[in-house]
This record gives C-alpha cells, sequence and structure tokens, in this order.
C-alpha cells in the first residue's frame, strides 16, 4: 500500500511530502551510522603486526 507523506495522491499536480524513491536523500531514511572498534589485543592478537611500517 501507499506511505502517507511519500506516495503520490490524486490531486491537480500535488503529491507527497516525504522523500521520492530515487530522490538524493532516499538511500540516507534506510541507513544508521555504527561504529565499531575491534581491541586486538583483547582477543590474543598481535597489535604490531597491524601498524604500517614505512621502512
Amino acid at each position: 500500500g501507499a506511505v502517507v507523506g511519500v506516495h503520490p495522491f490524486g490531486g491537480m499536480g500535488l503529491s507527497g511530502t516525504g522523500p521520492k524513491a530515487g530522490g538524493p536523500n532516499y538511500l540516507e531514511s534506510f541507513m544508521t551510522e555504527k561504529t565499531i572498534t575491534n581491541n586486538i589485543a583483547a582477543v590474543g592478537g598481535n597489535a604490531d603486526l597491524l601498524e604500517i611500517s614505512e621502512d
């Protein structure tokens, strides 16, 4: 079914007020930002192997 405020409806050239499919901000409505931190030492890894060497 139609989503209120997004899908167009009948009338004199009127449409919904929300983001339209394919619009510039459409994809952002489905995304959430999440920060992930990996503690290599806590899981027994060798953090020295992950450092970038300029040698």
